[in-house]
């Protein structure tokens, strides 16, 4: 019996599931609804006992499940990649992504233990090839659900509204995006900044070179420190004029790439996988360097760091140059929109899968 088992998204660090799974839900729903190919998931698996730490409901592929499966999807970072026995006949893949220019060594020796590797961006298949994996690498695309994302509203009469999202990962810089629209635009009621947190913002106000306190004392920073619905989320981008988005690095970028399916001008760092669509906006200069890397990035190469000066630049040309950009970020849109649904970009997973069993 053909069986396709896709492990989701658990964190070996913190014993979280993270972003991985809600890429992978949308490719799992589009596999099944829009190709009919059902796929067993973490939830059906028993649990390895040898994991205590793992929370409920994150399953791995254990004994019972291996010998009637033709192909195991590791959906997650690779130390916690579940390796079959020599018995298991049929295919692994370890789909991951990374977001700096040299992946772990412990990470290089997982991914070469799979039968192939899955990763979201030109940028990243060729870190994981020269990190020294031997086995074959593919890039996909991630998608975006045009329903939920639709395209925002005319702007209206409001101030200029930038939006920075991606708090507390530190990797996001929202800092920098503080910093920039402080510089900029402190004092000018005409200009505002609505600052999205996944719980307390990781920025703070910096004047002259001090700490001054939460940004949310500031009368022109609207801050949003809670979980938001995908329909909030959406609402949240449409609300502002302009995305900041000074990454150092990601897997895939989806934030950015949301915001412009919805026709929203977003200065996004032009680095990682963002290179597959920063151009579709406004891409946001950077130099590669290891500032403030550490943790699960320490001796990972490098990362981007946006840089400031360019920012700065990028906000007031998109303020003074606004339907020129919009009209430019809303063709980005329809290439998005026409080419990167959920069921067009799951397309090539299934046949991807297809190949395999």
């Amino acid at each position: 019996m053909t069986k396709v088992v896709w492990l989701d998204g658990y964190n070996p660090y913190d014993g979280t599931t993270n972003g991985y799974v809600y890429a992978s839900t949308n490719i799992k729903k589009s596999l099944l609804d829009d190709y009919g190919l059902g796929v067993t998931c973490t939830a059906d698996i028993v649990q390895l006992e040898s994991l205590p730490k793992l929370p409920p409901g994150i399953g791995y592929f254990v004994k019972s499940n291996r010998e009637d499966a033709s192909l195991i999807v590791n959906n997650q970072l690779p130390l916690a990649f579940t390796i079959p026995s020599k018995n298991f006949k049929g295919h692994s893949v370890g789909f991951c992504y990374w977001e700096t220019s040299r992946l772990p060594k412990n990470f290089v020796e997982k991914l070469n233990l799979m039968d192939e590797v899955w990763t979201t961006s030109k940028w990243a298949r060729d870190v994981f090839i020269d990190s020294g994996v031997e086995v074959d690498v593919f890039d996909f695309n991630l998608g975006v659900d045009t329903k939920i994302y639709d395209l925002a509203p005319e702007r209206g009469d409001r101030p200029f509204t930038f939006l920075s999202i991606g708090s507390p990962s530190t990797r996001k810089n929202s800092q920098m995006a503080v910093d920039a629209f402080l510089s900029l635009f402190a004092g000018n009621k005409d200009y505002r900044l609505l600052y999205k947190s996944s719980g307390p913002p990781d920025a703070r106000l910096m004047m002259s070179g001090s700490n001054q306190g939460a940004i949310s004392s500031h009368p022109q920073i609207e801050v949003y420190d809670y979980e938001m619905t995908e329909r909030e989320l959406s609402d949240l981008y449409a609300s502002a004029d302009c995305l900041l988005y000074p990454t150092s690095g990601e897997g895939w970028g989806m934030m950015p790439f949301q915001a412009i399916a919805k026709g929203i001008p977003t200065i996004c760092t032009n680095a990682t996988a963002c290179t597959e669509f920063a151009h579709l906006s406004v891409p946001l200069d950077f130099t590669w360097g290891d500032h403030k890397m550490s943790g699960i990035y320490s001796g990972c190469g490098q990362w981007a760091l946006p840089n400031f000066d360019d920012l700065c630049d990028k906000m007031l040309y998109v303020v003074d140059n606004y339907e020129e950009v919009k009209a430019h970020t809303m063709n980005g849109a329809w290439i998005i929109r026409n080419n990167y649904t959920w069921k067009d970009v799951s397309l090539d997973f299934y046949n991807a899968i297809l190949d395999l069993i």
